[in-house]
């Protein structure tokens, strides 16, 4: 079994999807997570509903899968529809609950809660208005984590909105079900912020 803890900085990168290129219909979206030299670890899946995808939008109920090479499962992430504050629900490959993330009320800041599997919270992540791409996670005042969407080139920004995500752990501070819900988190801030 894959352990993320071996692994303080992955990339997730949204799939190009060439129907929503040309059309602009909302597909299913789809995630490849790799090492920074290139090597694929895992591969993400959405599973949604076709009038959620292109009614709801970024507020449609939705499930994502993650699995590694042989197809077995890592990640469930799950959401329910919502108006405003979005929470995502992690459990591992086994369904054992790992976590969650929750949206908090905020005027001036993107701000979450990550939460264990009992629901304490054990990490805040926030997004600074003046930067949009960068979401910092913090225990205690210390920076422990960091998700950063990266720039994907002219074309690439311009014509489609699939994205790439810089996801940074430290691992020597946290375990595994810590970088599973940082994984998650990746997916579900291009769902509420870079979707469109």
């Amino acid at each position: 079994m894959l352990d993320l803890t071996q692994h303080p900085e992955l990339y997730v990168k949204q799939e190009i999807e060439h129907l929503e290129v040309f059309t602009g219909y909302e597909t299913k979206n789809r995630y490849s997570v790799r090492t920074p030299e290139g090597q694929q670890l895992l591969y993400a899946f959405e599973e949604s509903g076709l009038l959620g995808r292109n009614i709801l939008s970024s507020h449609r109920p939705l499930t994502v899968h993650v699995v590694d090479r042989n197809n077995n499962n890592v990640i469930t992430a799950s959401r329910s529809f919502f108006w405003f504050l979005s929470h995502l629900h992690v459990s591992d490959g086994t369904g054992q609950r790992v976590g969650s993330m929750q949206r908090r009320f905020s005027l001036f800041t993107r701000r979450f809660d990550l939460m264990d599997g009992s629901g304490s919270v054990v990490a805040e992540m926030r997004g600074p208005i003046f930067r949009p791409f960068t979401f910092m996670v913090y225990q205690q005042g210390q920076e422990i984590g960091r998700v950063t969407k990266q720039w994907s080139g002219i074309g690439r920004e311009a014509f489609t909105d699939a994205d790439t995500f810089k996801v940074e752990v430290d691992t020597s501070r946290m375990g595994e079900d810590f970088s599973l819900l940082m994984l998650a988190s990746a997916i579900a801030i291009d769902l509420d912020f870079f979707e469109k």
